[in-house]
């Protein structure tokens, strides 16, 4: 089944819609899935890339398309190839579905949604939520940006929403908030976010909730 990021809609209603962010560029990623994806223009099957107006070391990368697993290293590396990795810290907003957390605590995954957080052994913070318990493992693109980061030794965070939702909802999308409220001083939130906004992703939702591939 097709499932539509929250994390990436969480960015477009709650931070991407104030006039601070400029739009650097974006990298269209083509593989045999996001082709028989249709319907999208190169920029909403893309990594879009936007820098913060005041305070241009602060940069967001929104990846709205699928990468494959054989792209994954590939991918990461030409991004942070980009960057320059002194003082770099870097979090990653992910999700999954609830299906997929292994617990033996029932009530846990009936709480859904809910977040979980991986760190390199450079993270020096304190994480807002609890660790992602074994046997549990994050994968795809998340996985791969840990792992770079981890080699790099490039203070990196990750926080996962485990969702029970095929798309993005306000609950769902409202589980990031405590994430990005602990960098404020970088990333403002949207506290009242666009309505139509909101109802064009829960539109999108429901068109896209009958499509399997």
């Amino acid at each position: 089944m097709l499932r539509v990021s929250v994390f990436t809609e969480f960015l477009s209603v709650y931070v991407l819609t104030s006039a601070n962010w400029d739009t650097l560029g974006h990298a269209s990623v083509w593989n045999e899935r996001s082709r028989a994806v249709t319907g999208q223009s190169s920029e909403e099957s893309a990594c879009v890339f936007y820098r913060h107006k005041e305070n241009p070391t602060v940069m967001i990368c929104q990846v709205t398309c699928y990468v494959a697993e054989d792209q994954l290293f590939q991918w990461t590396e030409k991004v942070f190839d980009c960057l320059q990795h002194r003082e770099l810290s870097v979090t990653v907003l992910s999700d999954s579905s609830v299906a997929d957390y292994k617990t033996a605590d029932y009530l846990c995954t009936s709480s859904a949604p809910f977040l979980r957080s991986l760190h390199t052994g450079t993270f020096s913070g304190q994480p807002v939520c609890q660790s992602l318990e074994q046997p549990n493992i994050i994968t795809g693109l998340p996985a791969a940006v840990l792992n770079h980061c981890q080699v790099q030794r490039i203070a990196t965070v990750v926080y996962q929403c485990y969702s029970d939702v095929i798309g993005p909802d306000s609950v769902s999308m409202e589980t990031f908030k405590p994430a990005l409220t602990k960098l404020a001083k970088s990333i403002q939130l949207n506290s009242s976010p666009n309505t139509d906004i909101l109802r064009k992703m829960v539109k999108t939702t429901d068109i896209q909730s009958n499509l399997y591939i």
